[in-house]
């Protein structure tokens, strides 16, 4: 094999790796935004149903009608002004974190 070849093949194997990688990153990011949303929930109605997010903070939300956390715009607008608001010593942010993580095994913890 010639010195063009070879590092021709190099490449190309570098290449195919870069790629591989890529693609694995990507399905995890996916993945990660698949569980995200149903893990925040899931939190969301965890913290309100054992009073850690007082019932008089969210009725009357678009979000949560008939005691549910029902995700929409204004769900999303709630959770960021609140990630760093702490319940039950952890922040909504990390409430989200440890769910996602363990997403879809997580259950409530209380």
């Amino acid at each position: 094999m010639t010195g063009f070849l070879r590092r021709s093949a190099v490449a190309a194997a570098l290449l195919l790796v870069l790629v591989a990688c890529d693609q694995d990153g990507r399905q995890k990011h996916e993945s990660d935004i698949a569980r995200r949303g149903p893990a925040l929930v899931a939190v969301a109605q965890c913290l309100i149903d054992h009073g850690q997010v007082p019932r008089e903070e969210v009725r009357g939300r678009s979000w949560y009608r008939n005691d549910r956390v029902i995700p929409d715009a204004s769900f999303t607008v709630w959770v960021s002004g609140h990630r760093d608001t702490v319940y039950e010593g952890k922040t909504l942010q990390a409430w989200e974190d440890e769910a996602t993580a363990a997403w879809p095994g997580w259950r409530c913890p209380f």
